[in-house]
């Protein structure tokens, strides 16, 4: 008998160890949405926890960061219930490397930076009364860089863009956009920022893209805005991918120019539906540096060394021209000006009413030259062997275990 009470003592010791020295996820209840509030939760919080916001209304003068070791969960009270408003454009949240979770909150006047590492922000709203970031992702001051992953779901989004940049840094600083530039492109992989199923009221662009940035634009509701991917601006690499497809681009209450905008990289556009009456209902593609100088690579005219400089072609391949992709090697101070795959976009399936979506080369004539179909892209020709990612994303399963409020712990 006492045998069995002493295995019974040791095995209820056993258990005692393990749940004392293992991190069992639970949820904190801040006590108001008030800034000290959350940040109080959160400074308790484990990897694997839900903060979890009250309904009510809260303004915030200066910004909430998410150690880069706490890859948690801030649930709100949805929108219209949970309020968070930035006394001032500001920045909100910084999710750093956490990988962290926002969801259900309904934020005015301000931004969310992320650096990647498969962060989500879902079913939240941000609003802006000056059109201008209201999410910013990209690898900061990490280096070598590292491709920014997550996603972006299911919120509401007036008058603000998305900006997916691969660094923060300029070339002059150091080489991390080269590093991404030298890495596979990764077509319908989870190495990108994932857009989808959101609806964008207004603004100029809803999504933009630079610094070797990579994005997936897809199942997303756009009204009165464009889709807009950049080129070399000065010293710096352009968007290093694009997919887009699945969307529809409405003109509803002002004048708009074009659905789309790209100006670099390289991608897939396809099953995107225009509406409306656009200044021009078409794609239009550009190289900056086909018409202007800039940074230290001057122009694409045949005299700069950033640039392939075929036999009669004026410059051609322009550095990260649309239809151009990996380097060759990692470009260095000692060894620089890689040459670059050609890799052409494709764009095929694109609908305005009962016409195709076409595509025209905008800005000087030279850039017609230097961004030509059936060379640099095909139109109306399904891209060979390609193969979209999964949709839904796979980050989305979260939402089968959506934290609720619980019940017996204190507020913080």
């Amino acid at each position: 008998m006492k045998k069995y009470c002493f295995s019974i003592s040791l095995l209820l010791f056993t258990f005692y160890i393990f749940l004392t020295s293992t991190a069992i996820a639970i949820t904190l209840n801040a006590e108001s949405c008030s800034l000290s509030h959350v940040q109080s939760a959160i400074n308790v919080a484990r990897t694997g926890d839900a903060v979890v916001l009250p309904a009510g209304s809260s303004t915030w003068n200066s910004t909430l960061s998410i150690p880069n070791d706490k890859k948690i969960t801030i649930q709100g009270s949805g929108i219209g219930n949970t309020i968070i408003t930035r006394n001032s454009y500001g920045t909100f949240i910084k999710l750093n490397k956490s990988g962290s979770r926002i969801t259900a909150i309904e934020f005015v006047e301000g931004k969310i930076e992320a650096d990647g590492y498969d962060f989500r922000i879902d079913h939240c709203q941000i609003s802006l009364n000056v059109w201008s970031d209201g999410i910013s992702v990209m690898s900061r001051d990490i280096n070598p860089p590292v491709i920014s992953t997550g996603l972006i779901d299911n919120c509401i989004f007036n008058n603000m863009r998305i900006l997916v940049c691969g660094t923060n840094w300029m070339l002059s600083d150091n080489n991390a956009q080269h590093v991404l530039w030298s890495s596979p492109l990764g077509l319908g992989t989870a190495e990108a920022v994932y857009i989808e199923d959101n609806t964008f009221n207004g603004g100029h662009s809803v999504i933009d893209g630079n610094y070797a940035g990579r994005y997936v634009f897809r199942h997303n509701t756009v009204n009165d805005a464009s889709i807009d991917a950049h080129s070399v601006q000065g010293n710096n690499r352009a968007i290093r991918k694009w997919e887009i497809y699945n969307n529809t681009i409405n003109q509803e209450k002002k004048s708009m120019w074009v659905p789309m905008f790209i100006r670099g990289g390289t991608g897939v556009i396809f099953n995107n539906v225009v509406t409306g009456t656009w200044t021009n209902p078409n794609i239009a593609f550009d190289n900056v540096r086909s018409c202007l100088s800039r940074g230290d690579g001057g122009m694409c005219d045949g005299n700069s060394s950033w640039d392939g400089n075929e036999a009669n072609q004026i410059g051609y391949p322009c550095r990260d021209q649309i239809g151009r992709s990996t380097d060759k090697w990692l470009w260095t101070t000692e060894k620089p000006y890689p040459p670059q795959a050609l890799d052409p976009a494709y764009i095929w399936n694109n609908k305005w009413g009962n016409s195709d979506v076409a595509v025209f080369q905008h800005n000087c004539s030279t850039n017609a030259l230097h961004i030509q179909k059936d060379r640099d892209f095909y139109l109306n020709i399904p891209k060979p062997g390609y193969t979209p990612y999964i949709y839904p994303h796979p980050l989305r399963a979260s939402d089968k275990n959506k934290p609720s409020a619980p019940t017996g712990f204190k507020k913080i």
